[in-house]
């Protein structure tokens, strides 16, 4: 067999052992995916960390595991209470609007906001009457659609467990031998070493756009809604504050779209002090933290649309599932890295 051949060969050998390893791990493709997200965001702790230690073969392990219960702190509990209170929630929700004196209370409710606005506007355009019109319906599949997602969390606390144990598993030797599986990866990568550093600080950056820019800034928005909401009596407030972190990342829309219905909620239910107060709930605290962290957060990150991002958020979902939120823009960083070295290099090439 010649040299041509034996190319051949062992490429194709290759190719069926890698499709093969990547068939193995796509399993665990969610925790590893947000493993190696968390890696880069509490990078600066461990490294920080090490810093404080002083030099020796246990060293490395000592920092990743403090930096390991550190995630487990701030992500791990808030996030098993937030979806714990989302469950029981949704659950009430369910059971009021399946009661007759639920539908009632929200044709009522938007009656009267309809009337409102259409004096607002010198009846310019006639209030509408949702007495025969039921919405709760749609209301009630929603709720249902959503109870059913978050009640799988539960039922299948197995699986649920073993990829939080995956992803903590590899969260640790992303930390402690992350800048090893690196090196090992420019080694094998075909591309010059500069090439590979780049799509690697492009790759952060993604992350630091995505993760910490819009999810981790999202996520401290909703959770101010739900505070807000709590302070000022609108109900399940664990609920809206969960759609007010999703909606926080759709640009110039945001939060606005869960807080300006609750307020009118508000008004027009007669707790016209509690409307006031979360407007200004709403515009200092959670919009601050829009306008002041988001920008400091992003400017780490790459320089992409936010309609870009929000597309490849979309995307990402739809394809991958719930890991798509981190993938679908790391894919579409990735292309766009790709797209500067070949109009770099690949001309001259």
């Amino acid at each position: 067999m010649n040299t041509y051949s034996n190319q051949h060969f062992f490429t194709g050998l290759l190719l069926v052992v890698f499709i093969i390893a990547v068939l193995i791990f796509f399993p665990f493709l969610t925790p590893i995916v947000v493993s190696l997200a968390l890696a880069i965001i509490f990078g600066p702790v461990y490294r920080g960390l090490l810093k404080v230690f002083a030099p020796g073969k246990d060293k490395n392990t000592t920092a990743a595991l403090i930096t390991l219960a550190i995630v487990v702190v701030i992500v791990l509990v808030p996030g098993f209470f937030i979806v714990t209170k989302l469950y029981s929630e949704i659950q009430d929700m369910y059971f009021y609007l399946t009661e007759e004196s639920g539908r009632s209370s929200i044709i009522t409710f938007m009656n009267i906001a309809t009337e409102w606005i259409s004096n607002a506007l010198f009846n310019v355009y006639p209030s509408i009457s949702f007495d025969t019109f039921n919405i709760t319906e749609y209301l009630q599949s929603a709720l249902e659609w959503a109870f059913s997602h978050v009640d799988t969390v539960f039922t299948g606390i197995t699986k649920v467990v073993m990829g939080i144990f995956v992803a903590f598993f590899t969260l640790f030797y992303f930390l402690r031998d992350g800048r090893e599986f690196k090196k090992q990866i420019i080694a094998l990568s075909p591309l010059i070493d500069s090439d590979d550093e780049i799509i690697f600080k492009r790759l952060e950056q993604a992350v630091y756009s995505v993760v910490a820019g819009s999810l981790i800034v999202g996520v401290i928005q909703g959770i101010l809604t739900g505070v807000g909401f709590a302070l000022f009596q609108v109900p399940q407030p664990a609920v809206w504050g969960s759609v007010a972190a999703v909606a926080a990342l759709i640009p110039g829309i945001g939060t606005s779209l869960v807080l300006v219905p609750a307020i009118l909620y508000l008004f027009f239910t007669g707790s016209s002090t509690y409307a006031l107060g979360l407007l200004i709930w709403g515009v200092l605290a959670v919009g601050l933290i829009d306008n002041l962290l988001g920008p400091v957060l992003v400017n780490r990150g790459i320089k992409i649309h936010p309609a870009v991002i929000l597309l490849s958020v979309l995307g990402g979902l739809s394809l991958f599932g719930l890991v798509g939120f981190i993938l679908g823009p790391l894919v579409v960083a990735f292309l766009f890295v790709l797209l500067e070295i070949y109009k770099a290099h690949g001309i001259h090439r």
